[in-house]
């Protein structure tokens, strides 16, 4: 049941749907759940290495050198179409992360591609909730981000070899890099998601792999915000949500770094949060309030695709004034 195009999926061939739509969970769920990840808490961003990780990226580099980087279909993905594929190794994917999430469960299946971004393509997939959407990272060679120095200003590598890689854009220093993206987006979802903030429920990570809530049901996916067709009292409503989330985010000391309709989905009349590898923190990052800045005109100005106008400089100061008044109220519990 892999490589269809979504038109082509039966609903009926599902597992039993559950926790598929955001209105499903309630934050105190993150507790109990066993697909957590435990102990991963902001302040650890940092990457102190041993040999043994130093070596597994020398290796993976290597490896990354000799096959080129790609975005990759679903049927490509699966070890069985692979040319070096050996039916004794038991291995349902080619990729080492989708393997480990099939491997410990939580992965059944690739169903379709959703979407196809500068850093990742996300694919819908099978787990034991019933569908889940599984974001694979590309390699950062390929991945096109044009500033990515002005957003890793807030995480901090510990290890000097692996930051002079990274600088030096070696083999090793982009393997380091691809996993300090990814690990960088599961940790800012679970903070999101724990601080109330509707974004997908993260998972699992492995590899370049996150395994998160998928935002939609059987039949449809939850559609972006600038694809979305809103009339003009939802397009309102959309735009005030997407307000109120980006202050909600200020207040806990974030900035999103990418904050239009292009990462917001529009599900059941409200807003989701999506695609987090670029946030950075105010305490660390000296081009927080710059990047806000442009968080702020990026949000109205794609907003305008839905007739709405709004000065960005107003609603920067009227994100700040929120954002104050959340803090404070959560600093008064």
């Amino acid at each position: 049941m892999t490589g269809r195009n979504r038109n082509d999926f039966a609903p009926s061939e599902q597992a039993p749907l559950a926790h598929n739509s955001f209105d499903a969970f309630d934050p105190e769920d993150l507790e109990q759940s066993n697909f957590w990840a435990d102990g991963l808490e902001q302040e650890d961003l940092e990457l102190n290495l041993d040999d043994d990780t130093l070596e597994r990226f020398e290796e993976r580099g290597h490896k990354l050198a000799r096959k080129p980087p790609r975005r990759r279909s679903v049927a490509g993905l699966l070890a069985e179409n692979q040319k070096d594929y050996n039916p004794a190794d038991r291995r349902k994917f080619d990729d080492p992360g989708l393997e480990e999430l099939h491997r410990i469960g939580l992965l059944y299946s690739l169903e379709w591609q959703l979407k196809t971004g500068k850093e990742a393509t996300v694919y819908v997939g099978t787990g034991p909730d019933g569908l889940c959407a599984v974001k694979l990272y590309v390699d950062s060679r390929v991945r096109g981000f044009k500033n990515d120095a002005l957003y890793r200003g807030s995480r901090f590598v510990g290890d000097a070899r692996v930051k002079k890689a990274m600088n030096g854009r070696t083999d090793y220093g982009i393997s380091a890099q691809n996993i300090l993206w990814v690990e960088e987006e599961f940790q800012q979802l679970r903070a999101l998601h724990k601080a109330g903030i509707p974004v997908p429920r993260p998972i699992y990570t492995a590899g370049n792999v996150i395994l998160m809530e998928f935002i939609g049901n059987e039949f449809e996916a939850a559609p972006r915000v600038s694809d979305a067709q809103l009339s003009p009292e939802q397009a309102q409503s959309a735009f005030e949500q997407s307000l109120t989330h980006l202050a909600r985010m200020l207040s806990t000391g974030r900035v999103h770094g990418d904050y239009s309709t292009f990462n917001l989905l529009w599900w059941k009349e409200k807003i989701v949060v999506i695609d987090f590898p670029q946030v950075v923190l105010l305490s660390e990052n000296p081009s927080a309030e710059t990047i806000l800045e442009r968080d702020v005109r990026g949000l109205c100005r794609t907003f305008q695709h839905h007739k709405i106008r709004a000065e960005p400089q107003s609603v920067l100061e009227r994100v700040r004034a929120m954002a104050r008044a959340f803090k404070e109220q959560s600093e008064s519990f």
